[in-house]
This record gives structure tokens, C-alpha cells and sequence, in this order.
């Protein structure tokens, strides 16, 4: 039967619903010293309402919420000091906020925490103060709101059904066709029937389901056409997907229900690592999820039945959790995408905080002297596919280019499909540049030679080269080369003007050029270094450890150039500690995990970059062994989430910068793009 409203759904015997005393005495047994003291304290607490949270889904559980799910099956939630978490009945749409205040109200010494769309957060907000709610995380960076249509463009008149909390938006964006309220259980077979021409859909859930749909009816899915409501243009600003927000009481520093909230948060987001960690555990935990929460799948037909759809669907969403990565977290909420979003979202309207419904306390932030690469690179990503889209319209649909030539199997490439599924996504992955250069607006090529000195030679690898470096705007020849393949004639065959790699660019910058491409990693540690506001060299003592040719050796250069000091050690230096001990600057770009330690860091304000990783087949490792003592650096560089994630969008922004400085010459490529096939390259 429907449960009263505000009444929760509790969990049963398989986890915590014993209420009270019982279950914080079983808790605290049971986790032993595997509990933290905050946990412990939260567990220890005299009041029921202590350490118990309320949690209001926008949606049924599903595999959106399969880190909540891991949470649960996996005790985590517990681990983390919460004595109970409950969750609220699913609510009509768009009423989610005023759900949240209502059992806040009743309820004040329980933390009540709900997921809704930015979208929708913000204009509900704008129109109802008094809700008095703020975001404080979110599971999806980006919003996967589309719209699904079986026609190839839509017309004037045309239907377009939609969930009631999104009418406004769509009929804002779809100003030709008319949008209105529609079912959202049946939306799929609405749009298969010719009910309505096109119908809201999520890119994680109904956009799959369809294909499968069409595939079994018509043996054929070509027909369905998905525009996302975030357009190639970067126009339209939806800001943050299942964001999670509470009511601004919670957030008060004076009260427990803070430090709940930050437990629940670590909780959850420990959850979806383990989901992207193991996808088909997560799997399991959401059914399982489903069965103890009764919270299923509410009859619609959104979900394909099928092992396969389900993994598809869980990959979609794990992409979009760990585009919310900064640092050391997922879910991380950025001011500035926040007020870019809210700006738009409430253009028309008058004294607008773009900060509205933002957690200015810093509830779920990084800690402040972290580094981290991550948000950086998302933005210059944009940048670069927005300055491509424009190159892409002003030449005729032909896209800036890049050939990428390899020979044999590189070491760091051994485990790049698990790296890819970890840390990146097929969009953004260095591990993936044909996919990622197709979502950016690129066309990569990419050439595999294989690594046999009988099948490839110098000449070999010379002729693949000359071949396509007048058909592409930008070549890249992935170091190290084998023994047997001269490395100094491959490098020198690739034109300055075509280098994406900055291969040239030291020579190029000692005769004058300051146009040159620069190396695409050491320009990525400069932009993170240069990037923080500290971050200013002149002056200071840099140690870089490593010499490699693509990496140390060029870093130090730049740091040269920018007024730095510096020094350069190895491996077989033999008073390294000593020197970064000394050091204002320590750059670590070695590729032997742990050959700093962290402890010889002693110079007060230093800042630590760690450069060269090393992937074990589980996790990245780092130069800089050991725990990096806050209370003596500045700042320094996580690993993950440093300078690693901004290597591709350099590269990606070299190779558009090229393509629009040839342009400007009038320079032209033998053969169009189009032409070129990255099947045909493979040799």
C-alpha cells in the first residue's frame, strides 16, 4: 500500500533498523577500531536523532543512485558514524524541495537530504525563498537531459512531451514546437507510438532503453535522434544533474547535523567509487537496494531487460560521477559552473545571486591548500572545443586534425582500458584520443606500427609521416620509440608547424619562435602551477626531479624562463633529500613511485607537484611517497587529480592552435578530413 506522506522507508534487519541503544552498542562492536573518532562520537550519541538522515530521492533506485546503493548493501553509511538512514517516499515532480523543508520541519534533529536537478533548484528557490535549502554536492557534473525525437529535425507545431518540472525550460529551448505535461512512466512508448513527436529523455536511462526498443521492433535504431538540452555551442547552461541539497538549518556549525551531513556525503561518494571500482557489484547492490527499499522501478518503461542494458546504463552514469571529481572527492560543486548555470537559468529575471542555493561553507570542498588539476581541465576542455566548433563553421565543416603515430606496445598503456574506466571517460581520455578528439570536435588518426625491426624501420616510421603530415593539422609521435628506430630523424620529420607535442619547441624558443607548441605535459604542470595564486615562480628555488626529454628536461626550461632558479636532479642524485629540503618548488617528474618522500619536505610555504605516476594495475602511484606535511607546504598536487588530467586538453588545445594558425597563413591541408579514415591508418 502508498505509505502516509513523510513517512519513511526504513531498512531492515540486514542493516540498521534496530533503533537506538541496540544498534549504536552493535555498531560500535562491530567496527572496532575500523571506525573513525567522528564516527564513533556520532554512533556513541545519546540522542535518537544523532547520526539519522532522511533522504529524499528525486527518482526511484536505480543505477543513478548506484553509489547510494553500494553505500547501503556495504554498511557504509554505518562505517561513517550514522546510526540510521531512512528514505522518504518518492514525491510527485518538482516537489521535491518542498517535501525536504516539510519533514525538516517536523523532523529538526534528523538531517534531511534530497537530489534534484540545478535546473529545477534554482528557478523553485528563485520563486519560493522560504524554503531555505542549499546544495552542498552533486553526483552529475553536467546534465543528461535531452530530448528524443524519430524524426530528423523537428517542426514548427510539433508535440514534445515532458516531465511537469521541465515544461518551462524545454518550451524555452523548443520555441517552435509545444511542449506539455506527460506521464513519465510511459514516455518511451509514447514517442514509439507517434503520441508525441519527441519526449524529454536522460542520455543514462530512456536514450539506451529506446535503442534496445528499436532494435527489437525495426532491427534497427538509426531513427532516433537525441539532442542534448546542453548544446555543442555552449548556449545553454543547466548547471549540475542529481544534486544533493539540505535545508540551510543543517549547515549551521553549532549542531551535529553537519558533521552528519559530511558523514552521509563521505559515505555516498565512497559508494560510487566502489561502483566505478566494480560496476558489477554495483549492479548487484541496486537491486538488492531495490528489494530492501521497496523503492523500485514504478511499473514505467524506462528500463530495458537485459544484463547488458544495465552494465551500459551503470557505465553512463559512473561517467558522469567522475566528471565531479576535484582533488580527493568526487561530487565536488564549482562556484563559477554554479553561477554560469544560475545566470542562465534565471536570465529574465531581476537581482539575481548567481551563488543562489550555494554552499558557501565550504561543507564539500577540497582542502584549501590541494591543487587539483580537475576543474582546470574541464575548462580549458571547453574552451578548446567551443574555438574548434568555431573553426569547424568558418572552414566548412572540416575539423582541426591530429595524426598520432605509435610503434609497438607502450608501458604506459599496459592497463589504459582500466585506467580509462577509473579515473576519465571515453570523452576525455589521453588513453582514448580518436573518441575524445570526436567529442571535442577533432578528428585524430591514429597509426600503430608494429614494433618488429623486420616490419618497421626508421624509413618505415618516416614514410607514415610524410604520408599523412600534409593531410592533418597537427602530428604527434608518441616517445619512446624502439632501440632500433632512430628517434632524432622520426622527431625532426615532424614540421614545427605541425608539432603538437612541442618536440622543437626549446630550439624554437632559443631562436626567437614564441610560437611554438609547447610539450604537453610540462605545459600542463606550468598551467597548474601558474594557475593557483600563489603559484608565481620569479624568483624562487625549483627543483625538478627527472630528465626525461618530453617531461624534466623541458619543464625546466619553462621554469627557467619564468624566473625560476633551478635545479635538476635524478634518480642517482645523491643528496636529493637535502635538496628538497630546500627547495620553494619540488616537481616531481621522475616516474619512480616514491623516489621522494614526503617527509623530506621542510621548507615553510613550498609547493609540490607531482608530475610522474606510475599505475600498478589497481591505483596511480606517485613520485612523492608518504604523507606531504600541510602544515609546512602551500599547496601541492593529489594523485589522482593533479596535473594528470590536463595533458589532453593541452594537447587537444595545441592541435586547434595550429589549425587556426595555418588558417590565418593560408596554409591548406592536401586532402580534406573527410577523406581520412582511422582504420586506413593502422599499419
Amino acid at each position: 500500500s502508498e505509505p502516509r506522506a513523510f513517512e519513511p522507508f526504513y531498512l531492515g534487519s540486514m542493516l540498521w533498523y534496530l533503533r537506538a541503544t541496540n544498534i549504536r552498542e552493535r555498531n560500535l562492536h562491530r567496527l572496532g577500531k575500523n571506525v573513525s573518532a567522528r564516527a564513533r562520537r556520532l554512533l556513541s550519541s545519546k540522542s535518537n536523532d544523532d547520526g539519522v538522515v532522511a533522504v529524499q530521492l528525486d527518482y526511484y533506485m536505480s543505477h543513478q543512485f548506484a553509489g547510494v546503493a553500494v553505500a547501503l548493501v556495504n554498511n557504509i553509511y554505518t562505517a561513517k558514524g550514522l546510526n540510521r538512514v531512512d528514505f522518504l517516499p518518492i514525491c510527485p515532480v518538482g516537489l521535491e524541495m518542498e517535501r525536504v523543508r516539510q519533514y525538516h520541519n517536523k523532523n529538526e534533529g534528523v538531517v534531511t537530504i534530497g537530489s534534484v536537478e540545478q535546473n529545477v533548484f534554482i528557478p523553485t528557490l528563485y520563486n519560493n525563498p522560504s524554503l531555505n535549502t542549499t546544495a552542498v554536492a552533486s553526483i552529475f557534473r553536467r546534465s543528461p537531459l535531452s530530448v528524443a525525437s524519430l524524426k530528423e529535425q523537428l517542426e514548427e507545431g510539433d508535440v514534445i512531451g515532458a516531465h511537469e518540472d521541465t515544461v518551462e525550460l524545454l518550451q524555452r529551448l523548443f520555441p517552435q514546437q509545444r511542449v506539455v505535461a506527460s506521464p513519465r512512466n510511459t514516455k518511451n512508448h509514447d514517442l514509439l507510438s507517434r503520441k508525441f513527436a519527441g519526449i524529454q529523455v536522460y542520455t543514462t536511462t530512456e536514450v539506451p532503453t529506446l535503442r534496445h526498443m528499436l532494435l527489437d521492433k525495426t532491427k534497427t535504431n538509426n531513427q532516433l535522434v537525441v539532442t542534448a538540452l546542453e548544446d555543442d555551442n555552449g548556449t545553454n547552461h543547466l548547471g549540475y544533474s542529481q544534486m544533493l541539497f539540505v535545508p540551510n538549518e543543517v549547515l549551521d556549525c553549532t549542531n551535529g547535523r553537519r558533521e552528519t551531513t559530511k558523514a552521509f556525503l563521505e559515505a555516498t561518494f565512497e559508494g560510487w567509487q566502489k561502483a566505478i571500482q566494480d560496476p558489477n557489484e554495483a549492479i548487484l547492490a541496486v537491486a538488492e537496494a531495490q528489494k530492501m527499499l521497496k523503492l523500485d522501478d514504478e511499473s514505467n518503461d524506462h528500463w530495458y531487460p537485459s544484463a547488458e542494458f544495465e552494465k551500459e546504463m551503470l557505465e553512463l552514469c559512473n561517467n558522469y560521477v567522475k566528471e565531479t571529481i576535484q582533488g580527493d572527492r568526487l561530487g565536488v560543486l564549482n562556484a563559477d559552473r554554479w553561477s554560469e548555470a544560475t545566470s542562465w537559468l534565471l536570465q529574465e529575471k531581476k537581482n539575481v545571486d548567481p551563488l543562489l542555493g550555494f554552499d558557501t561553507t565550504k561543507l564539500w570542498q577540497p582542502p584549501e591548500k590541494l591543487l587539483a588539476g580537475n576543474e582546470l581541465a574541464r575548462n580549458m576542455m571547453e574552451e578548446t572545443r567551443e574555438s574548434a566548433l568555431r573553426f569547424a563553421k568558418t572552414h566548412n565543416g572540416r575539423k582541426p586534425s591530429l595524426a598520432v603515430i605509435t610503434v609497438g606496445s607502450l608501458a604506459r598503456y599496459q592497463h589504459a582500458e582500466r585506467r580509462v574506466q577509473l579515473y576519465s571517460n571515453p570523452s576525455n581520455s589521453w588513453f582514448r584520443k580518436t573518441d575524445s578528439g570526436a567529442a571535442q570536435g577533432i578528428d585524430v588518426y591514429e597509426i600503430q606500427l608494429d614494433a618488429d625491426s623486420s616490419t618497421t624501420t626508421t624509413e618505415t616510421v618516416l614514410s607514415e609521416i610524410y604520408k599523412i603530415r600534409d593531410k592533418v593539422d597537427a602530428v604527434q609521435a608518441m616517445w619512446p620509440f624502439p632501440d632500433h628506430i632512430d628517434s632524432a630523424r622520426v622527431f625532426s620529420a615532424i614540421p614545427v608547424n605541425k608539432d603538437a607535442d612541442g618536440i622543437h619547441y626549446i630550439g624554437q624558443l632559443e631562436i626567437g619562435n614564441k610560437d611554438a607548441c609547447p610539450p604537453v605535459t610540462p605545459a600542463a604542470a606550468m598551467e597548474l602551477i601558474q594557475h593557483d595564486d600563489n603559484g608565481v615562480v620569479k624568483g624562487k628555488h625549483a627543483l625538478v626531479v627527472g630528465r626525461s626529454p618530453i617531461v624534466g628536461s623541458p619543464l625546466a626550461h619553462m621554469l627557467r624562463e619564468a624566473g625560476a632558479t633551478v635545479t635538476v636532479a635524478h634518480s642517482d642524485t645523491t643528496n636529493l633529500e637535502e635538496l628538497v629540503g630546500m627547495a620553494d618548488l619540488v616537481v616531481a617528474c621522475a616516474g619512480l613511485p616514491g623516489v621522494i618522500r614526503g617527509e623530506w619536505i621542510k621548507k615553510k610555504g613550498a609547493m609540490v607537484v607531482s608530475v610522474g605516476t606510475t599505475f600498478d594495475g589497481k591505483e596511480l602511484q606517485s613520485d612523492i611517497a608518504g604523507e606531504i606535511p600541510s602544515s609546512v607546504v602551500s599547496k601541492w598536487t593529489p594523485v589522482p587529480g593533479g596535473v594528470g588530467p590536463l595533458s589532453l586538453p593541452v594537447l587537444f588545445r595545441n592541435v586547434v592552435n595550429l589549425a587556426w594558425a595555418a588558417s590565418k597563413k593560408g596554409h591548406s591541408l592536401v586532402a580534406a578530413n573527410s577523406g581520412l579514415h582511422s582504420q586506413d591508418l593502422c599499419v
